[in-house]
């Protein structure tokens, strides 16, 4: 029997290339033989929703964008609770690091995928943060974080995007965050340990790359049912920079005030709230409790 299958496009994604790069794809999947209602997001959350919906009546549910969208179609079918339905991925967006960590590294691949019926179960890191006052609760495939991360998503406009392309365009986004970012007073607990202090960044990995190929957490791998967390306290500008060379380099960051260890759950609380980055998204404020979700979710795979 044919897979019943939805797409949802991120019409923003690419620094908005995607909806040309989609319709050039289309005639390639009629071609295959894969076709499937399609539904087009125009505010943050739409694909959750979207995604949410397709769950009950979908096989295969497809992100059609880059990190954030697939982080929002990811949270919509764990939110739907809908255990048979699998993730499909078309990489069109910047980053594409998810994607890629999943085991689809381009629009070929992602054809076989869809065409076949192998998958691969992966994590995901569960995410309870505060929205307008409002406890919510998402699902990353990446990463989520607290501190300059933030910062650094913000300085990755569109027009950084389009100037210099995937590769480039999260570490200019970094380096622009440097420059400004003042570390925050934060309460950080894990495994019944509590951490006071001025924190650069807290970020628990769920996989070793994000931002465009930058490896935060070397080693870590999708599915082995732990996190990887880095928590750095305040350091000058320079040795930040430093940092964000390593990391671009595909080296393990390495700094004295730099803890780097694997747990299941790690919560972070400040006085002021702190906004809270994951999959290349902004989604909310502290306080935050994030957990791993083992075997979380079916993807396609070539």
């Amino acid at each position: 029997m044919p897979k019943q299958i939805g797409f949802i496009i991120n019409p923003a994604a690419a620094a908005g290339r995607c909806p040309a790069r989609w319709a050039e794809l289309q005639n390639q999947f009629h071609k295959d033989g894969i076709q499937g209602q399609s539904r087009f997001t125009a505010h943050p959350g739409d694909a959750v929703r979207f995604a949410q919906d397709m769950a009950r009546e979908c096989d295969v549910v497809v992100a059609v964008g880059g990190d954030g969208t697939l982080f929002e179609v990811a949270s919509g079918l764990l939110l739907s609770g809908a255990t048979n339905t699998a993730l499909g991925v078309v990489p069109l967006g910047t980053g594409n690091d998810a994607a890629r960590q999943c085991g689809i590294s381009d629009t070929a691949q992602a054809r076989l995928a869809l065409r076949g019926s192998r998958t691969k179960i992966v994590d995901a890191i569960r995410i309870r943060c505060q929205v307008d006052g409002a406890s919510v609760l998402r699902y990353a495939l990446l990463f989520g974080a607290v501190g300059i991360s933030g910062e650094a998503l913000k300085k990755t406009t569109p027009l950084v995007k389009r100037v210099f392309g995937p590769r480039l365009a999260y570490p200019v986004g970094a380096l622009r965050a440097i420059w400004t970012y003042r570390a925050p007073q934060m309460r950080v607990t894990c495994d019944g340990q509590t951490w006071e202090n001025r924190f650069l960044l807290v970020c628990a990995s769920n996989g070793e790359m994000a931002g465009g190929g930058m490896r935060l957490a070397p080693g870590a791998r999708i599915d082995d049912g732990v996190l990887d967390l880095n928590v750095c306290e305040a350091i000058g500008r320079w040795a930040t920079v430093a940092l964000l060379w390593q990391a671009c380099g595909a080296r393990r960051m390495s700094h004295p005030k730099l803890r780097y260890f694997t747990t299941r759950t790690v919560a972070v609380e400040a006085d002021l709230p702190l906004e809270i980055a994951a999959d290349g998204e902004l989604i909310g404020h502290t306080p935050a409790l994030l957990e791993v979700v083992p075997q979380a979710l079916r993807v396609l795979i070539p």
